[in-house]
C-alpha cells in the first residue's frame, strides 16, 4: 500500500521534487540563470508559476521532470549537488507551486499499477547485444546495476506515457542508437506487483528483502572516485535527503527474494518524483536510495506476459503503420528474452 505521507510534503522533501519546483518558478523569471544563480524565490514568479502549473499538461510536467532528473540532478552530473542545494534553499517559498501541482495532477502522479497500460520499448539496433548477454531473463537476479538498485535479469515496462515525454524518456533510458520499437505488453490482472509511491515504500521493500549493496561510485553516497568537497553546500542544508557521507551500509533489495514475493515492482510518477535520488535513513545507521529508474517504470522479475503487440514508435502518429518486419523482430526478441 502507498504511504500516507502527503505528496506536497514529499515533493518538498525530495531532491528531484525541489529541483522541479525551482525550475517551474525559474520559467517565470528573466533575472537569473536557473540552477546556477542562488537567488531567493520571487513571490511574483511563484504566483505566476502556480498559474502555469495549473494550465500545463501532464505530459509537459513529466517531460520537465525526466529532463531535470537526467541532465541536472542525475547521478553522473558534477554540478548536481549545488543544483539540489539551491532547490532546497527555496523549497519553503515554493510550497504554493507544489500545492498547485498536486491539486492538478495528484491522481495521475499517484496512479496505481495498470495491467492494461504497460508498454515495452527496445532499441532495434542494440537489441542483439542485449539478447546475447541477458537472455533468458529472470534467472541471474544477482546480476545488478551499480550497487544493486535494479537487477539486469528483469524486464522494464512503462505505463503508456504521454507523447510529450517520449523524447526525453529515450535519453533517460539510454535508448539512443537505433530506431525504437514500442509494444503493448499484456499482463494478467492477477500479477503480484509491489507499489512504490514514496521513498518509504522503497525502504519498506528493502527492509523486507535486504541485501548489502556493492560499491556506489556516484555523488549521493560518495565512492572512491568522488570528492566530498563537492558536497559542501548541499551538506550544509538542514534536513536534505540528497547525500550522505557517513553510514554503516547501503542496503538494496535482494532481487531473488523480491521475485519470490512479487512478479514486478512498480514505481509510479509520484514515486519517481519523490524517491529518485532520495536517501532514506534505516535502522542501525544503514541507508537506502532508489536510483537509475528514470521515470514511471515497472521492473518485472517473472514471466507473466502474453505476446507483445507492436505499436507505432515513440512520437509517431497513432495511425502510423507498423511493418511486418518490425512486428516479427519484436516477437523474436521477446521470445529469446523469455527463453520460450
Amino acid at each position: 500500500m502507498p504511504t500516507d505521507r502527503p505528496l506536497v510534503e514529499a515533493l518538498l522533501d525530495a531532491p528531484l521534487g525541489v529541483t522541479l519546483l525551482g525550475w517551474l518558478e525559474a520559467q517565470q523569471r528573466t533575472d537569473l540563470n536557473w540552477a546556477h544563480d542562488d537567488m531567493p524565490p520571487s513571490p511574483d514568479a511563484v504566483d505566476r508559476a502556480v498559474g502555469a502549473a495549473t494550465d500545463m499538461s501532464f505530459g509537459a510536467l513529466l517531460d520537465a521532470a525526466v529532463y531535470l532528473s537526467c541532465v541536472y540532478v542525475g547521478p553522473w552530473i558534477s554540478d548536481a549537488p549545488d543544483t539540489v542545494a539551491i532547490g532546497y534553499g527555496g523549497a519553503d517559498a515554493r510550497r504554493p507551486i507544489a500545492e498547485a501541482v498536486v491539486a492538478r495532477f495528484g491522481a495521475e502522479l499517484c496512479a496505481p499499477f495498470d495491467s492494461n497500460a504497460q508498454e515495452w520499448w527496445f532499441d532495434t539496433v542494440a537489441v542483439s547485444r542485449w539478447v546475447e548477454h541477458l537472455a533468458p531473463l529472470f534467472r541471474r537476479y544477482e546480476d545488478v546495476y551499480s550497487s544493486g538498485q535494479f537487477t539486469v535479469a528483469g524486464l522494464w515496462s512503462v505505463s503508456n506515457p504521454p507523447a510529450e515525454v517520449h523524447e526525453n524518456l529515450l535519453g533517460s533510458w539510454e535508448l539512443e542508437i537505433g530506431p525504437i520499437a514500442r509494444c503493448t505488453l499484456p499482463v494478467p490482472s492477477g500479477a503480484r506487483v509491489a507499489e512504490i509511491h514514496r521513498p518509504e515504500d522503497w525502504a519498506q521493500l528493502v527492509m523486507e528483502h535486504p541485501r548489502v549493496g556493492g560499491p556506489y561510485p556516484e555523488w549521493e553516497l560518495p565512492g572512491i572516485n568522488q570528492r566530498r568537497a563537492r558536497l559542501t553546500s548541499l551538506l550544509s542544508v538542514p534536513g536534505q535527503r540528497a547525500a550522505r557521507v557517513t553510514m554503516r551500509n547501503q542496503l538494496v533489495p535482494d532481487w531473488r527474494s523480491v521475485a519470490d514475493a512479487y512478479d514486478g515492482v512498480h514505481l509510479s510518477w509520484a514515486g519517481f518524483l519523490t524517491s529518485e535520488g532520495c536517501v532514506t535513513e534505516l535502522p542501525d545507521g544503514d541507508v537506502t536510495i532508489l536510483r537509475y529508474w528514470g521515470s514511471d517504470r515497472t521492473l518485472w522479475l517473472n514471466d507473466v506476459f502474453g505476446d507483445p503487440v507492436v505499436l507505432p514508435p515513440p512520437n509517431a502518429e497513432s495511425a502510423a503503420p507498423v511493418s511486418d518486419e518490425l512486428a516479427d523482430q519484436a516477437s523474436t526478441v521477446f521470445a529469446q528474452l523469455m527463453g520460450r
